[in-house]
């Protein structure tokens, strides 16, 4: 057709050029799409056994380099006890697979990185490296004493010596028929595990919230994390399914830099907390229960809620949390913070620092038992507590005067709670928005914390979920 096109007498010569041209830039540009998509082609789904309940497919191509993507690698490979990544010369693909384990077996790493033996609804791991050098991959995994199968000449599946057999050439494996249509092509890692496995870490809180909020209609959670400039963009599906996109939390990046540890912004704070709580529960009915009776559950319940709580009727909420070089094992001590809260009532904020302080100091009298025996009681007593005015701002100050919470009421009931003078003195902003950002050294050293740790910090914001 394109022949007899070119044909016709009123087809300039000009124009023969210009049609050829396009045609082909249109043959140049999907040769070279062709090639950008088999670069992150994952190859190695095929081998994952059906029972599988995790797989993760991490791609590095050679044209991308963040440091903190090869530190996951790394941090993945070492839990194997192959601390040298690079002696396995991976050719880009790298997978974890988790297999449901067998009673009495023992289990290759655990996420933990150490070897022991498998209990009724454990997770055995194996890991499927695709290498160039197959020959020294495998003089490297001999010389780990690590047990490890050929699933083709330069793909190699490490596991305990009694799966190996589980990881066959499958084209239509279920893992591969459940995730794989979910899978961004273009992802740098992408992620797959069933409510069996997230049944299997119950104890991971952590975990177990990222799931919570993430997971979709089938039950399972489908991720894909791409690398940017900066860091990992996380996908629930496409480029039009970041996690920003979510009803509950739609979230923007505000236009000032927001300086903090923790920085929290919401348009409903009891909203949030509400949701959060609810998930704790739905995750572990007895963390909830210690919660909910524990201080600070207490005063999330006593205080937040109701028609004179500090959530009353809705406002901005601005939140920022930096620790500093205190060591008293007291939170509101150890952090300095700035709390803005929109429509509140300065009434009930000067009891809720009261009782945070009495709490901290309580009062002590002597009384005796019905024997004679003289003992000393230690009770929070509010009613000793008073604010100093000061600057137009309220003051209340520890016994020893090493320690200060105050409060300063704006216009509209506006009020800003904080426990440094520094911090009130700063210009904030006031977004009308949801926004979220923490540093990773606020979380734990074991389970999936380990792994997020290798970035700086985590955040919702106008690009969905972050990893920087």
């Amino acid at each position: 057709m394109l022949v007899n096109y070119f044909k016709l007498k009123n087809i300039s010569k000009r124009g023969r050029v210009i049609a050829l041209s396009v045609v082909g830039g249109v043959f140049v540009f999907l040769s070279l799409l062709s090639i950008w998509q088999r670069n992150f082609v994952d190859s190695l789904i095929n081998y994952v056994p059906d029972e599988a309940v995790f797989y993760a497919h991490l791609s590095r191509p050679k044209i991308n380099n963040l440091p903190q993507f090869d530190g996951l690698l790394a941090k993945m490979a070492a839990d194997y006890g192959l601390t040298d990544l690079a002696a396995l010369n991976i050719n880009r693909e790298m997978a974890i697979v988790g297999l449901p384990a067998q009673a009495g077996l023992p289990i290759l790493p655990t996420q933990a990185g150490q070897v022991g033996l498998s209990q009724e609804g454990r997770i055995s791991y194996g890991l499927i490296i695709k290498t160039d050098r197959p020959s020294k991959a495998k003089k490297v995994l001999t010389s780990a004493g690590l047990a490890y199968k050929f699933l083709a000449y330069n793909k190699i599946v490490i596991a305990d010596k009694d799966r190996l057999d589980d990881y066959q050439k499958n084209r239509g494996n279920l893992v591969k028929s459940t995730a794989r249509k979910r899978f961004y092509p273009l992802s740098s890692i992408t992620l797959y595990a069933s409510p069996e496995f997230f049944r299997s870490n119950s104890d991971d809180l952590f975990l177990n919230f990222i799931f919570g909020l993430l997971k979709n209609d089938s039950g399972d959670l489908v991720l894909n994390l791409k690398v940017q400039r900066d860091g990992l963009k996380v996908l629930t599906g496409g480029l039009s399914s970041a996690v920003s996109s979510l009803d509950r939390f739609p979230a923007k990046t505000p236009k000032e830099k927001i300086d903090g540890d923790l920085v929290l912004v919401t348009t409903d704070l009891q909203s949030a907390l509400d949701s959060w709580q609810v998930n704790l529960k739905n995750i572990s009915a007895s963390d909830y229960d210690i919660f909910a009776g524990g201080k600070w559950g207490i005063y999330l319940n006593t205080y937040l809620p109701g028609e004179t709580g500090l959530s009353a009727q809705a406002g901005r909420i601005l939140l920022s949390v930096k620790k500093n070089q205190n060591n008293s094992n007291w939170l509101v001590s150890d952090y300095d913070f700035y709390l803005s809260i929109e429509k509140a009532y300065p009434a009930k904020v000067e009891e809720i620092l009261k009782v945070l302080m009495a709490n901290r100091y309580p009062s002590s009298q002597n009384i005796y038992l019905s024997d004679g025996t003289k003992v000393t009681e230690f009770l929070p007593d509010i009613k000793r507590w008073n604010f100093l005015a000061k600057n137009g701002a309220n003051y209340l100050y520890s016994p020893d005067n090493q320690f200060k919470l105050i409060y300063k009421s704006l216009a509209n009931n506006n009020i800003i709670i904080t426990n440094s003078e520094e911090l009130l003195s700063q210009n904030w902003p006031q977004p009308d928005f949801n926004y979220l950002r923490f540093n990773s050294d606020l979380l734990s050293d074991d389970g999936i914390g380990q792994y997020l740790k290798l970035f700086d910090e985590l955040g919702v914001n106008n690009k969905g979920l972050f990893l920087k």
